[in-house]
Parts: C-alpha cells; sequence; structure tokens
C-alpha cells in the first residue's frame, strides 16, 4: 500500500485556528466558571471536546492493532460513569482489556497509589512514563511493568508514535 501525503501551505488554515481557538477557550472558561454551561454554546463545545478524548482513545486502539501491541485501558471511575456506554462499545468492537483505575491519595501525598482491577504490577516510576519520555528520560521498566501512555493528553500522541517506531524497529533516532 502507498499513500500520497500533500502539504500545500506552509501555516495551518486560519479558519480552523481561529475555530478550534476559540473552542478551546470556551471549553477553558466552562471549566473556570461552571455556570456558564447553562448557556447551550458551552455545554455543546465542552461535550465535543471532552468526547474527543473517546476519539483520541479508539485512535489508540487503531493504532496499537496495527503495530501488534495489546492495550491495556486503565479507567477511573469518574471516566467510567460518564462514558461506559462509548467504553462498553470500544470493548466489544475491539476486544480492549479495560480495567478499574484507582487513584489513593493526591500529589504530593508520598503515600499515595495508583492501583488497577485486575492488578497490574506498575511502579510509580512508570505513572509519569509518557512525560518523562517526553522529557527524555528513557529508563528500562521492571519484568511486569508497562509503560504508562495516557489517553487524556491526546497531544502525547506523536511522541507515543515514536516511543512505537523505537521500540518495534529499535532506531533510536
Amino acid at each position: 500500500m502507498q499513500v500520497l501525503h500533500d502539504w500545500d501551505n506552509p501555516s495551518i488554515n486560519i479558519k480552523w485556528v481561529l475555530k478550534r481557538g476559540l473552542s478551546l477557550i470556551s471549553y477553558y472558561l466552562s471549566r473556570k466558571f461552571p455556570a456558564l454551561l447553562k448557556l447551550r454554546h458551552f455545554d455543546d463545545n465542552s461535550r465535543m471536546v471532552e468526547e474527543e478524548q473517546i476519539e483520541h482513545m479508539e485512535t489508540l486502539i487503531m493504532l496499537d492493532e496495527l503495530c501488534g501491541v495489546t492495550p491495556i485501558f486503565g479507567i477511573r471511575d469518574v471516566i467510567m460513569e460518564r462514558y461506559e456506554e462509548e467504553l462498553g462499545v470500544l470493548a466489544i468492537k475491539y476486544h480492549v482489556d479495560i480495567r478499574r483505575h484507582v487513584h489513593i491519595g493526591e500529589s504530593p501525598d508520598p503515600e499515595r497509589r495508583r492501583l488497577w482491577d485486575p492488578p497490574l504490577s506498575q511502579s510509580e516510576t512508570t505513572w509519569s512514563f509518557d512525560r518523562d519520555y517526553i522529557n527524555g528520560m528513557k529508563y528500562i521498566l521492571k519484568k511486569d511493568e508497562l509503560p504508562i501512555w495516557h489517553v487524556d493528553k491526546p497531544h502525547y500522541l506523536p511522541f507515543y508514535i515514536r516511543y512505537l517506531y523505537e521500540e518495534l524497529t529499535g532506531d533510536k533516532r
């Protein structure tokens, strides 16, 4: 298979930039001032922006399948409550492993914990694997540990693709 990727303009489409910028500013304002969610524009926009995470999760599932990666998704209760139907559809459609993910304590509490049900062997080091990788901190995982890449950080996608490329080809450019 071949694909032709055209790049016609050195600048990003200004209409898209304006629309996306206004959408993200509206989203920010609705999170900062929740009363704005009573207005249809802010409520519709917030739902649209947040539902992009389900689209991102599906993108990760398809990318992983193409690369031969077996994904496991750790989903917190608050996410499951909001997206139970969509997550169920993805789990059935792609046969993915979705596990309950629990945070006990919050940063900077040194006693905080992260758990998965069914359990996974993840040390505290792995909790920020994606951010550490992006910042150039690459380390060897222990035998049963998995690299963690967060679904709720779609802006990490290019780095995840680079990580997959490096791991699958051995090319650490």
